[in-house]
């Protein structure tokens, strides 16, 4: 298969309103919708993009490959600062509040002043990292070992898999819900 091919398309969307859209993905690729017509960003990388948040700032965000990630709008760009190696690229992007949240499966981080940290919440949220949601006020943080949402500064947990674990063991569903589901892992579990 050519390689190209594997590069071509889009990976995220997102806009502030319906002429006013921005899809990215491949290297660097990046386009802009202005309800008329597509045009070519000129963006300055050439990074695999996997991302892309329009913030409540008025700004874009846009990132890829070991979580670098760009603001800008138009035609216009800057690197966002770090001070951490990121080993992967961020499953979702969402604007909450005042920032940026970004999340892998690895971790959760927020984009405050244009430079990106680690995100300061409770450990039990902590674990649910991977994917991001933000709507009416709710943003709602899942991944494999958990789920989450933070509202009005409180978070709460929807569930959390070693509970669930747990659960099942207790009730003596465990082994069921091996053969059923994870029936590939069993040997690794005893």
């Amino acid at each position: 298969m050519d390689s190209e091919a594997l590069t071509a398309g889009f990976d995220a969307l997102d806009g502030f309103a319906s002429n006013d859209i921005y899809a990215a993905g491949g290297k660097g690729d990046v386009w802009h919708f202005n309800g008329q017509q597509w045009r070519r960003i000129d963006f300055p990388s050439n990074l695999t993009i996997e991302t892309i948040c329009c913030g409540d700032d008025g700004r874009v965000y846009i990132s890829g490959y070991e979580g670098h990630t760009f603001v800008g709008r138009g035609d216009t760009w800057k690197k966002i600062r770090t001070r951490e190696d990121i080993s992967l690229a961020f499953q979702d992007m969402v604007w909450y509040e005042d920032r940026v949240w970004c999340a892998n499966d690895y971790g959760v981080w927020w984009i405050v002043g244009d430079q990106l940290m680690k995100a300061d919440i409770p450990a039990f949220a902590r674990i649910s990292a991977g994917h991001l949601s933000a709507r009416d006020g709710v943003l709602l943080l899942a991944g494999f070992y958990g789920a989450a949402y933070l509202e009005n500064g409180q978070w709460h947990q929807i569930f959390s898999y070693g509970e669930m674990v747990d659960r099942c063991k207790a009730e003596g569903l465990y082994d069921g819900v091996l053969q059923a589901r994870w029936h590939e892992f069993k040997d690794w579990t005893n």
